[in-house]
């Protein structure tokens, strides 16, 4: 993912051979079609050159869609052995105004950022997959309030993304167990079912303040933070 307004760069590598001529490259917008201006641009690496450093700026990378959008940078060259071209594909994604970190999943999951690092935490999916358990503006209705019931909501989306990552999480550490290390050795005995129920309740909370749609099947994780029992006390989740 790429931060709206930020500049995309992208190394493109000469190890499968040497340009004889221009590197052309284009870049596609959300509809795949080149963007005005980035159509066919050529560019003459220096001799010898292993490698081209291509920059999409910031201007290019604007979002205009509720949540996201594409671009492809394409390119093409002439080596020795034939015509060399490939694509880079990325998602440039709008900023979220609540103030959410991937230090505050972490925090909430309980580990350290080289445990999980923030390319794999998807806090736009959180938020997108949490405000479609409203109505359409509810959670952005508080967006900038700068008050408890802000930071409530942020706490609910970080605990969102914190749930799409824990199925991962308990993944690598099967992983790292079956290869014999004992890096991941205090997630082995973690109570995960005990981590789910905390971020679920975080999520329960909003139902406090704000009034889930009707129809569970939009979000059920929302519904499903009401009615899960939790497995350390017994009792339901938020009750």
């Amino acid at each position: 993912m790429h931060l709206a307004g930020s500049p995309f760069a992208h190394e493109l590598d000469f190890s499968t051979g040497l340009p004889t001529g221009a590197v052309v490259y284009s870049v596609l917008g959300n509809d795949n079609l080149p963007v005005s201006g980035y159509e066919a641009i050529s560019v003459y690496p220096p001799a010898g050159a292993l490698s081209l450093l291509i920059i999409v700026p910031g201007t290019i990378n604007t979002v205009s869609t509720p949540l996201f959008e594409t671009r492809t940078l394409s390119w093409t060259y002439p080596t020795e052995h034939g015509v060399e071209n490939g694509r880079k594909r990325y998602r440039v994604v709008r900023d979220i105004v609540f103030p959410v970190t991937p230090e505050g999943v972490r925090a909430k999951l309980g580990i350290e950022d080289h445990e999980l690092p923030d390319e794999r935490i998807d806090l736009l999916s959180a938020y997108a997959t949490l405000s479609n358990g409203y109505e359409a503006g509810a959670l952005d209705a508080y967006a900038t309030a700068g008050d408890s019931t802000t930071l409530l909501i942020a706490d609910a989306i970080e605990a969102m993304a914190g749930l799409e990552v824990v199925s991962s999480l308990q993944l690598a550490v099967a992983r790292k167990e079956s290869s014999g290390t004992n890096s991941y050795e205090r997630f082995a005995n973690m109570d995960w079912d005990s981590l789910r129920a905390q971020l679920y309740s975080y999520i329960g909370r909003l139902n406090d303040i704000l009034v889930p749609l009707v129809d569970p099947t939009t979000l059920p994780v929302i519904f499903l933070a009401v009615e899960r029992d939790d497995p350390v006390t017994g009792t339901a989740a938020g009750s």
